[in-house]
């Protein structure tokens, strides 16, 4: 989701791992609630506006934050190493002293109701990582050394009995030495330890033959042997059993430690998810802040009204060189709520509107919109159908799957949803796409009276606007046609040369200049010289049908001479000609 060219691309700004998961979950569930949408607008509008050092603290704080987030969730499932839990917990106090700190100064300059309340509630529900640092020895933590982990016992008695029963035997081998002492005669001896082998008593191999034949024999090297007495192997052997005890009396007590941390795992996660809204607000007050950016006014009246809007990825990629065409949309459920949408290929029709949907989904997550003006209707869905592919994996062809997408819209669109169907149809023939095209439209005016913008190809949707003329308007497009130099030298057929103006213009568009587009993708010149005599072949046919019917509509209306010879004063002979083949 974060590719270049995708909207979230554009708002993406966050300081935080946790922040940019937040945001992403702002932009594919916007809000429903006028309320909470200008709750964060206002969010938004008063760290774009403010001049406060307040946010650029918070923002400093936010840029040094590891994945906190992930963190305590590690904790609450207890996957988490002493290492990163203490990393955790110390990041969470560390949170905890520095927005205390700001509690002052957000009471005085911060007015948004939203923020306020977000940066006052982080300390107090990070109260709880104080108490857990305090219990941990730092040192333990970092290196994974349970055994020395807490540092006041007085909490886990396990531990505690346990480590004194090692010690208690430690205590009596430390002891056992004196003995050792005397019979070897060496006042000076102590036990090594060679390889995690402790408590080995070290003779010199020349002074062997004095050691007790009930020693054992542990290891030995060109000068000296090592044995272990009696007393010792016995003791030994208890205390490496009371030493793995403990290990795992630690483990089960580190254990229990990280549930009863986890019964604040709410309010811990409570606050990060403050902080990542935070977060969230501060980034779409940077995409307010990269151009010419305006607050969009939310209704819940069904209408989408935006001067001049722009696409908000395109408008990016495109700089500040070469900016985009503006385009204004006025749609209004008492009034015309459906746009037809013609014009040629490449003119800019998909675009504008995506533009649209993507305007609309900004205003509903409480970001300012890349235009001069907006007013949106919170709409309840935005349903799309666009482009073109099959489904290999399910068996089904293009067609199958438009109609699929096309079907679930019928099924799912309501009054308060924004519809958007591209070139719905052209997965099949010309009769049966446009019969499809113009029954599915129908039924979103009349039955589901959604908000509707639906780009075609096919002249005769557009007809729908003399039957629903309250609620249906064609627009196209914007484009410039001149012809070919070489068909003026040649006379032959070419393409004409169509400049696009990429501007939503009232009135059809009759033809789609799908020829220009080839001669944009090299199709070779014979090819479309032949094309475009095909294409000016077939347009005659067109024609003469169109005239022959128009000749046949007169006479079937003519009643008497009179209006005969009218209609063959009207019709010129070889129309009439024409008729009769």
């Amino acid at each position: 989701m974060k590719s270049k060219g995708s909207l979230f691309w554009v708002l993406d700004h966050t300081k935080t791992s946790f922040g940019r998961r937040k945001l992403k979950k702002w932009v594919t569930q916007p809000l429903l609630n006028l309320r909470e949408i200008n709750a964060r607008l206002d969010a938004v509008s008063e760290v774009l506006h403010s001049e406060s050092s307040v946010f650029g603290q918070i923002e400093n704080h936010l840029h040094k934050l590891p994945d906190i987030e992930r963190g305590v969730c590690s904790i609450y499932h207890k996957k988490c190493s002493t290492k990163e839990f203490f990393l955790i917990v110390k990041t969470l106090y560390h949170l905890k002293s520095e927005f205390q700190a700001l509690i002052p100064a957000v009471n005085s300059h911060v007015q948004s109701d939203l923020l306020r309340t977000f940066i006052l509630e982080i300390p107090e529900l990070l109260c709880p990582a104080e108490h857990y640092l305090k219990v941990l020895n730092e040192q333990a933590a970092k290196i994974g050394d349970k055994t020395e982990l807490f540092k006041d016992l007085s909490d886990f008695p396990l531990i505690k009995k346990r480590k004194d029963e090692i010690q208690e035997v430690t205590d009596k081998i430390q002891i056992h030495l004196q003995e050792i002492r005397k019979i070897l005669k060496n006042p000076s001896a102590q036990y090594v330890t060679v390889s995690g082998q402790e408590f080995m008593i070290e003779v010199k191999n020349s002074a062997v033959a004095c050691i007790p034949t009930d020693w054992i024999k542990v290891g030995s090297t060109k000068a000296v042997s090592r044995f272990h007495s009696p007393f010792i192997v016995e003791n030994y052997r208890h205390l490496n059993q009371l030493r793995e005890q403990l290990v795992l009396d630690c483990n089960a007590e580190w254990l229990d430690f990280l549930e009863n941390f986890s019964e604040h795992y709410q309010s811990l996660c409570t606050a990060v998810h403050r902080l990542a809204a935070i977060d969230c607000i501060f980034s779409l007050a940077k995409v307010a802040k990269q151009g010419d950016y305006c607050r969009p006014t939310l209704l819940e009246e069904r209408k989408i009204i935006i001067k001049n809007g722009r696409h908000p990825v395109i408008d990016v990629l495109l700089g500040e060189q070469d900016q985009y065409v503006p385009n204004s949309t006025n749609l209004s459920g008492d009034a015309e709520r459906v746009m037809i949408i013609t014009g040629p290929n490449m003119g800019g029709k998909s675009s504008y509107i995506k533009q649209v949907a993507l305007i609309t989904i900004m205003a509903q997550i409480g970001s300012y919109v890349p235009a001069e003006e907006a007013t949106i209707g919170i709409v309840d869905g935005i349903y799309t159908r666009m482009g073109a592919a099959d489904n290999i994996y399910k068996g089904q062809s293009t067609f199958m799957e438009e109609l699929t997408d096309t079907a679930e819209i019928i099924r799912k669109a309501t009054s308060q949803s924004l519809v958007i169907l591209d070139e719905l149809g052209r997965g099949t023939s010309t009769h049966d796409g446009i019969a499809i095209a113009y029954a599915t439209l129908e039924h979103f005016i009349r039955d589901v009276e959604s908000l509707t913008l639906f780009v075609t190809h096919y002249p005769p949707v557009c007809e729908l606007e003399k039957s629903y003329s309250q609620q249906v308007g064609n627009y196209h497009m914007g484009f410039l046609v001149s012809e070919d130099e070489s068909k003026q030298d040649t006379g032959e057929e070419a393409p004409e040369f169509v400049t696009f103006l990429y501007q939503i213009t009232r009135g059809i568009a009759a033809r789609s200049y799908g020829l220009n587009v080839a001669k944009l993708a090299d199709v070779p010149g014979e090819i479309l010289k032949k094309a475009a005599s095909k294409s000016k072949e077939l347009e005659g046919l067109v024609n003469m049908k169109r005239k022959r019917l128009k000749c046949f509509t007169k006479l079937w209306t003519a009643t008497d001479a009179k209006d005969l010879r009218k209609w063959t004063d009207e019709c010129e002979m070889e129309d009439v000609a024409d008729l009769s083949s």
